[in-house]
C-alpha cells in the first residue's frame, strides 16, 4: 500500500514537472533577431520584403477601384498589385479567393506611384 503510494506521488510529480517545463519544441527561433510579424509602412525608398495582407482592392478593402484587382493592406495604406493576376492564384470568386477573403503573403518588390510591382508574391 505504502508502495503504491510512493509510486502514485512519483508519478504525478513527474507529470506535474513536464507540464510545467514543457514547450513546442518547434520554437528555434532566436527572439531577439526577429522583426515584427507584418509590414507596418512603406519606408521612403519603397522597398518592401515580408508579410502583407493582400485581397480584392475592391471588395475587402476599399480602394475606390472600379473593377476587381489584387491589393496590399501595409499598415494603413492600400497599394495596388499591378503585375500579379487577381485569378493567378485560385478563382478570385471562390469562397477561398481573394475577393471573399484576405490572405496573409510574403511579397518582395517596389511601391512607386502607389503600385506595388512584385518580384515576389507567396501566398501563405
Amino acid at each position: 500500500m505504502k508502495t503504491k503510494l510512493i509510486f502514485s506521488i512519483a508519478l504525478f510529480s513527474i507529470f506535474v514537472f513536464n507540464q510545467l517545463s514543457a514547450g513546442c519544441g518547434s520554437c528555434a527561433a532566436d527572439k531577439r533577431k526577429t522583426s515584427k510579424a507584418f509590414i507596418e509602412m512603406i519606408p521612403s525608398s519603397g522597398k518592401i520584403n515580408g508579410k502583407a495582407f493582400a485581397s480584392c482592392g475592391m471588395c475587402n478593402f476599399e480602394s475606390g477601384d472600379r473593377s476587381c484587382g489584387v491589393s496590399l493592406k501595409i499598415g494603413k495604406d492600400v497599394v495596388k498589385v499591378v503585375n500579379v493576376d487577381i485569378d493567378a492564384q485560385i478563382d478570385s470568386h471562390a469562397k477561398d479567393g481573394f475577393c471573399n477573403v484576405v490572405r496573409i503573403v510574403n511579397v518582395e518588390g517596389k511601391v512607386k506611384n502607389n503600385k506595388f510591382y512584385a518580384d515576389s508574391f507567396l501566398i501563405q
